[in-house]
């Protein structure tokens, strides 16, 4: 072996010794020696809300918006059906409006003010009724009242949260509304 194969093993040497190291991403410790990391979980699908035929409408407001009566679906409402002259009507607005105010978050509720031509009227019931908190559909025309088989008013529409509509036709006194309520309530 003469120099020339001396200098190569310097070469060899000196460029094996010179290379960079690198760093090697150390693994994460586990809590047991043969732990594998768990697959994401697949979210679960929220099931479809299915909207009974009665609630399938869109409706003016007395306010003069728009209500949108699929909004209900999968959800306790109870459809209050009034009109401003209703004497009935006058003397179950302030219960209503209590109910209201003890079930927010848990019951809706809808006025659905018809047999009526007069919007004025009505705005003034809601007024002097307390239920201003409320949504009042202005359904001069029938339509809603209609839809739900209702003839006179102080009927009320009970919408339960599994979407089983029913109507319960009144005059009701005050212990079969407050009832009646707290049953869609309990589901």
């Amino acid at each position: 072996m003469g120099a020339r194969a001396g200098l190569l093993a310097v070469v060899v040497l000196l460029a094996g010794c010179g290379a960079a190291e690198v760093d090697e991403p150390e693994a994460a410790p586990s809590s047991s020696p043969s732990a594998t990391p768990s697959p994401t979980p697949t979210p679960t699908p929220t099931p479809a809300v299915v909207v009974p035929e009665e609630l399938d409408f869109t409706a003016a407001t007395v306010g003069g918006g728009t209500f949108d009566g699929a909004s209900l679906a999968g959800r306790p409402a109870v459809l209050w059906f009034w009109a401003p002259w209703c004497p009935v009507c006058q003397r179950e607005a302030p219960l209503i409006a209590g109910l209201a105010a003890d079930y927010e978050g848990r019951v809706a509720f809808v006025g659905v003010a018809g047999l009526s031509g007069d919007l004025a009227a009505m705005e003034e019931f809601i007024a002097d009724g307390g239920v201003d908190a409320i949504t009042h559909i202005d359904d001069r025309d029938g339509a809603v009242y209609s839809r739900f088989g209702v003839t006179q008013q102080y009927d009320l529409g009970l919408v339960s949260a599994d979407g089983t509509v029913e109507v319960i036709r009144g005059p009701l006194d005050e212990d079969e509304i407050v009832a009646e309520v707290e049953r869609l309530a309990a589901g």
